[in-house]
């Protein structure tokens, strides 16, 4: 039988050493570039795994006294606080504390970021319609809708949620080729389509939250750069890898590029609609850039075996707070 000092300090040293240096090191590594997907799953698992086991140690050791299973303790220790039968040492009281609060702070973080960004997203919406003027684009298959902004700026982004909008800017159509057109549109069609914004929200909740900890704010980097390269794949698929690399290189190269936040070659912004926190799309000149292009001229996946590796680590880090409900300590 594990005891519950034990099991309780392996759970919450897990949890740190996952948020800290595990994310750190994952978000400098190169291999996720070559399988973005398994990536990803890979980097959810983390983030669950993390919270999970800080949160599950810090309780285990609060209600450890109450039964020889969690949940077995956790309805007698709410049992006994409840009839005011309650005794526990005041640490048990102070890990307590800390569990439920650093809860309530990654639940009201999240819970504040998707109201914030969808507030945002709406007006962002709003100013887009007010601002841009709906085009046809060619396809292969049939025509897609973008919103084109008068800005000699080349931009394009998406504005996700229940209406999405597409966005690019007259300076974009401008400097692209027709095919490399249809793979930036292809590009942010897919980000819509698989709902990127939702898969990002979380990181970047987890970093506003937890930014001090090193390798929080690197993961929610790293897992925006993944979707890109996720979308970057969906585009090629129908115009080609040549096309979407062209497209990368032209824009990110291209002068007065515009990041996602910040002055237009010095200058502020005005009314030129800006991807805000409700948009998907990664600055085009920002350091992934090269990474992307160079994936789409020179692709390797990650071998079979590699790629299962990756999933089952992602299931074990899955099953890692799950497994704290089935121990039984003395």
């Amino acid at each position: 039988m594990l005891t519950t000092a034990g099991i309780a300090v392996g759970y919450v040293v897990a949890g740190l050493l996952l948020a800290g240096p595990v994310s750190f090191l994952l978000a400098r590594a190169g291999w996720p570039a070559r399988a973005p997907g398994p990536a990803l799953l890979l980097w959810q698992a983390v983030c669950l795994a993390a919270g999970f086991s800080v949160v599950g140690g810090l309780v285990l050791l609060s209600v450890a006294p109450a039964g020889h299973t969690l949940t077995e303790a956790i309805p007698t220790w709410f049992g006994s606080l409840f009839a005011g039968e309650l005794r526990l040492p005041w640490w048990r009281w102070v890990c307590g504390a800390l569990a439920a609060a650093i809860s309530a702070v990654l639940l009201a973080n999240l819970a504040w970021t998707t109201v914030l960004t969808v507030r945002r997203r709406r007006a962002h919406r709003r100013l887009v319609d007010l601002l841009t003027t709906p085009r046809s684009v060619a396809r292969s298959e049939r025509p897609a809708v973008v919103h084109v902004l008068e800005s000699a700026t080349a931009v394009a982004y998406t504005v996700p949620g229940w209406h999405p909008r597409v966005v690019v800017s007259a300076g974009l159509l401008d400097l692209l080729r027709p095919d490399e057109l249809t793979a930036v549109v292809e590009h942010e069609r897919a980000h819509l389509a698989a709902r990127h914004d939702l898969l990002t929200l979380p990181f970047q909740a987890w970093a506003s939250a937890l930014g001090a900890v090193p390798g929080v704010r690197a993961a929610a980097r790293s897992v925006a750069e993944l979707v890109e390269m996720l979308a970057d794949d969906v585009a090629a698929g129908v115009t080609g890898r040549s096309a979407v690399a062209a497209a990368v290189a032209r824009v990110a190269l291209s002068p007065g590029v515009v990041a996602e936040t910040g002055p237009v070659d010095g200058r502020p912004s005005g009314a030129v609609p800006r991807p805000g926190p409700g948009a998907v799309s990664a600055d085009p000149s920002g350091p992934s850039a090269a990474t992307r292009v160079r994936r789409q001229l020179a692709p390797r996946s990650l071998p079979t075996g590699a790629v299962v590796g990756v999933l089952l680590a992602a299931f074990a880090l899955l099953c890692l707070p799950a497994s704290l409900l089935l121990i039984a300590w003395v």
